[in-house]
């Protein structure tokens, strides 16, 4: 996945992000609130 961008109104939750994950694999988002990774 790359170039992923989503913004709510005027607010970019996500801008230009690109994601790889190899799997077979557990993979976790660790951020605080409001960083987008429920949107990504």
């Amino acid at each position: 996945m790359s170039g992923l961008t989503r913004r709510y109104r005027h607010h970019f939750a996500l801008d230009d992000v690109e994601l790889t994950v190899e799997g077979p694999s557990i993979t976790g988002l660790v951020g605080r609130n409001g960083a987008g990774k429920t949107t990504l």
